[in-house]
This record gives C-alpha cells, structure tokens and sequence, in this order.
C-alpha cells in the first residue's frame, strides 16, 4: 500500500514527503524490516522516537511521529501516535469483518473462558483461533508475548488467520489494551464480562479507572452483538442495565444461564445448567466453584452462536488442565497463575474441601505493581492456607526485600517462613508436604520466567516441582 493511500483522512502534518510503497507496519524498531512504516510510540519506559534511526537503518521507508524529529525519512506527524496506530492496522490489514470475534475481559477467568470457548468451537467444526495470556492459536500455536497484544500485532495475526480460514477469533481483551486503544477499531460479535477485584491499580488511578477501562468493551460491540456478564458480580449488573442486548449468567441470582454444582472434588466438576426450564449436566476436569463461572460464561457464549447444547457440553468436557490455571504437576502439587487476592481466595477455599490434610502456599508479589494489594494477599493466604512460604515472584526493579516486607504487613499469625529465592521456597514447601497434605504454588502460573532487576532468567514452577520428584 502506498504511504499516501494509508495515511489519507487523517489530521496530520508532514515532512520529506514521498509517497513511498509500504510492505508492512512496526512500532518496535528492532523488528523493523525493509520496506516498512514505523510508527514513534511513546510508552512508559521508553519513546519510539529514540529509535527513529534504528528503524531507519533497518530499513525503515517512513515514520509516523508525534512531533518534527530529525531523519531523512518521510516524516508524518500527528497528536497521538498510539491512537492512530490501530486506524493504519485497520486500514492497511483490511477490517476483517468476516472474522467473528468473541472478546472476554475481567479481572479473574478470562483464559479459562477463552480455552473452554475455543474447544467448543473446535467440536463444532467450527474453524477457530484464540489470541490470549499463554497462546496466540490458529493453524499454528505460538507463545503470547501480551494477553492483548500491540493493535498491529492484532490485525496481523488476524489477518494471518483469514488467510488461512479462521473464521471466529476468541480474544482476551486486557483493561491496558481498552484504555490505550489496542482494540478501538475492532468490532465484537460477542462480549464477555468474568468478574472484577483489585488488581492493576499501578496503570490504572482508581479501581473506578479500572473498571471505566473493562466497560469500554462493551462498546464495542457490533450493531448486533451481545453482552454476556456474570451477574453475581455487581459491575456485571451495571452492564445488565447499560446494554438491552445482554445476557446473563450466574449462580447465586436468577440469571438467563444458571448453574447448581452437585459435586466438586479434586477430579473437577459435576453440574447441572439451567436455561429456560431446561437442564444441562456436565462434568468437568477443571477445578474449583470459581470454574464453574467460567463453564457458565462459555456455554451461554457459544449457546448464542446457536450451537447444538450437546456439542458445547462435548466441548466443555473435552477440556482438560490449562496450562498454569489450577494445574496438577504431579502428587497434589498445584500450579496456578493467582495474583490477586480474590483469586488466591477462590483458589485456596476450592482446594482446602478436597483434601483432608494441611493445604500449603507458595507466593510472592509483582514488583513495579499495584502494592495496595501486597498486604491483602499476605492475609488472605495465611488466613487460609495452613502454612505460607512468601518468595520472590518477578520483583522487577524492586528489591524482593521490600516486596516481601509489604506483603508481611497483612499476615496476622506466624505460620509463614520467607525464603527470597523461588526455588528454594518451593523446594522447603515441598519437603513439608506429607501423604494427604497439598501445595499450591501461586503467581506466574504458565510463566517461562521470572524478571529480575537487569534480567530476565528462564524459571518454571512446574519444572522446579518435576526436578524435585525427579530426585527423591
């Protein structure tokens, strides 16, 4: 495409025009190929506009800036770089309409949602991809990067699944992209609210701030798209109120999709929905009351798409262990992602009615992130949990020291030891362990490693856990 076809209609300035031929759109310089645009984005550590030259020396043919820098290059210049870059994604990948996309946000269940969405899809022979915290799915899987990614990055992977005849697209969509703009241009067919708690609030000023961001969805939507909330949680009710296309699903209040658990255990779920009258059971491997939120959730979403109930019970049952989301290594030993303390609770109280032995915890708090919810953690587990092992998780530029002594001033009781170093935290937890007893090791769930001051080192809490088996 032409630079000046993609950059027509919108409020500029430019400098060193040429209306050069653009093979694709980047906004980090290092992945700048020969032929492309780059786009100056300013972000929280560092601007684009640093590496202007970068990008040029890579081979970059044009940049779009937020102010005249000083380069040889075509040069357009406008207010706001981030707000412009999905109107170029759009234009340039196309608007991808024929995709129909399922967006999920919320605090708490969205990957679980978005995994369980995606296998009733994939059983009704409908041909799907997934875009989320762990995976980015379509012929092919690859490792996430963001949970929502770059508004580039999204339409190219979008449009790298319309090429190869993906139809309908899962997303989980994160209050940071709602509120810097990574999704404005695109249209949902279905928008699906999980729950909100605490978390975020070193982006976001205000809980109220988050919340604004996680509404912005259902905004979103297409003409005739639907809502689909949790109406046991009160800013799901706003929702219910705001969109007369909404539907609603829950537990504890009347809902268009109700649920009743029958029997949970350590092997999962057995329950029965209810919609208009009638009766669905399923049985579930995922664990925990809280999972039966997120069966609701996906089940009303793909009830919608009018698929057969039978087939999206299939696919709900065909689903097994999500890869860091209440994951059994082995022998009782529970990885899962928990970093908040609404999800440490959920996890927690699911896990104590399952054993009849001591429930042990492993878990740490992010550096460089919202800190009023250290101390919160650090009551909620230790109020719950038998015994806490409180480590490192990614202190970042934070010295684990003072994370920890954050997290210290929620804990009440003594039944807690601090070991700094993950693994070893781990491994100490692991050596308590007896016969009927349980660990869960919380934080980084899927993670592949842990950031570090300088670094980034690789570290799995389920290899440490396998490692540890491995020798005795």
């Amino acid at each position: 495409m032409r630079l000046n076809t993609l950059i027509k209609g919108i409020k500029k300035e430019v400098e060193n025009f040429q209306d050069v031929m653009i093979k694709d759109i980047e906004y980090d310089s290092r992945k700048v190929k020969k032929g492309d645009l780059f786009i100056a984005v300013p972000g929280a550590n560092q601007d684009g506009h640093q590496f202007i030259d970068d990008a040029s020396r890579r081979g970059a043919v044009a940049v779009i800036t937020q102010r005249k820098v000083k380069t040889h290059l075509p040069q357009v210049i406008v207010k706001d770089t981030r707000k412009i870059m999905p109107l170029l994604a759009k234009k340039f990948y196309g608007g991808l309409n024929s995709i129909k996309k399922i967006g999920i946000t919320g605090t708490n269940g969205k990957t679980t949602t978005a995994f369980l969405i995606h296998s009733i899809l994939k059983k009704a022979k409908k041909s799907a991809g997934l875009i989320g915290t762990i995976y980015y799915i379509g012929k092919t899987k690859i490792r996430a990067g963001k949970t929502t990614p770059e508004a580039v990055d999204i339409y190219r992977l979008l449009y790298k699944f319309k090429k190869a005849g993906i139809r309908y697209v899962v997303m989980e969509v994160s209050s940071h992209a709602l509120k810097l703009q990574r999704v404005e241009t695109l249209r949902f067919h279905t928008a699906i609210f999980t729950n909100i708690t605490q978390d975020h609030l070193d982006f976001h000023p205000t809980l109220s701030d988050y919340k604004k961001a996680k509404l912005h969805l259902f905004d979103l939507l297409e003409k005739n798209g639907r809502a689909v909330v949790n109406i046991d949680d009160a800013t799901g009710r706003d929702i219910a109120q705001l969109h007369p296309r909404t539907l609603t699903y829950g537990i504890n209040r009347k809902a268009d999709f109700g649920a009743k658990i029958l029997d949970e255990n350590i092997n999962g779920l057995k329950l029965q929905l209810v919609h208009k009258n009638k009766k669905y059971p399923i049985h579930s491997k995922l664990l925990g009351r809280f999972n039966a939120y997120n069966i609701l959730a996906a089940f009303a979403a793909t009830f919608i798409m009018d698929i057969d109930p039978d087939t999206i019970i299939q696919g709900i049952e065909a689903m097994g262990s999500i890869p860091g989301r209440m994951e059994r290594i082995i022998d009782n030993v529970f990885v899962d992602f928990a970093h908040t303390p609404a999800a440490i609770k959920n996890v927690l109280t699911s896990l104590k009615k399952y054993i009849s032995g001591k429930v042990y915890i492993v878990f740490g708090c992010g550096g460089d992130r919202d800190k009023g919810k250290r101390a919160k953690m650090g009551r909620v587990a230790t109020r719950l949990a038998d015994f806490a092992v409180i480590t490192s998780d990614n202190p970042r530029s934070e010295p684990p020291g003072v994370i920890i002594n954050d997290i210290l001033k929620g804990v009440k009781g003594n039944n807690y030891k601090v070991i700094e170093d993950r693994a070893e935290a781990i491994r100490y937890a692991l050596k308590l362990k007896k016969k009927d007893d349980l660990v869960l090791i919380a934080g980084k769930g899927h993670e592949e490693y842990q950031i570090l001051k300088d670094r980034i080192v690789p570290f799995r809490d389920a290899e440490v856990v396998r490692k540890w088996f491995a020798h005795l």
